[in-house]
């Protein structure tokens, strides 16, 4: 049978409400990160201040939302899950781009290679995925699988003003007290929105700085 956007959101639902960022998001329980969730409890860790957790306490609706995506991953064949993720997003991301994770992280090597296929499905879409999860990345890795052109992985600064890490991969940190390294994201200066910034997104742009605010 043609897959439908009902059938498709039977594995989980991609988000279209996105008035800050541009195109589609992918978001899972933030209280299930592996590295994260230890993270959260180090005071100076952006995790410690986690706004998806915050959300996931005051909205009870976006609490069971993004439970029930991670819920639908544990449940599903990593390639139907796949398809009906690529389906969500061809369909709806009108502009070529879409964040993994907004709330919560990686949860396995086969979940990043399940995004990697959804990737490969969606050429024409520009994908970003954050993560503090090093050692999934390695592995994944280690195994011999690959990243897609269209897909940047940004490994996450584990502190507050910590430095990118050492293993060559694109990455975020989180500036306070210490200067901006590589790209300054603009957002904090206007409304907290992308605006027309695509570095995230961008593979050329090699480390991007977010303001603490």
């Amino acid at each position: 049978m043609p897959m439908t956007v009902k059938s498709a959101q039977e594995f989980g639902k991609i988000s279209t409400r996105n008035s800050k960022m541009p195109g589609t998001s992918y978001a899972v329980d933030a209280f299930a990160c592996k590295t994260g969730s230890k993270l959260a409890k180090v005071p100076g860790s952006p995790c410690s201040v986690c706004y998806a957790r915050k959300l996931q306490n005051l909205r009870p609706s976006v609490d069971k939302g993004w439970k029930e995506n991670l819920a639908k991953w544990e449940a599903s064949d990593p390639v139907q899950w796949a398809e009906a993720m690529a389906f969500q997003i061809s369909r709806y991301s009108a502009d070529g781009y879409h964040r993994w994770f907004d709330s919560g992280d990686l949860q396995s090597v086969e979940m990043l290679w399940a995004i990697a296929k959804v990737c490969e499905m969606t050429p024409l879409v520009r994908h970003w995925l954050p993560t503090q999860e090093r050692g999934i990345l390695k592995e994944y890795l280690d195994q011999g699988w690959t990243i897609p052109d269209n897909l940047v992985v940004r490994v996450s600064a584990s502190m507050v003003d910590g430095k990118p890490g050492r293993e060559g991969h694109t990455s975020n940190v989180v500036s306070k007290d210490k200067p901006e390294t590589g790209h300054r994201c603009p957002a904090s200066k206007q409304g907290n929105n992308c605006g027309d910034c695509r570095a995230c997104w961008n593979p050329d742009v090699r480390n991007v700085s977010y303001v603490k605010h």
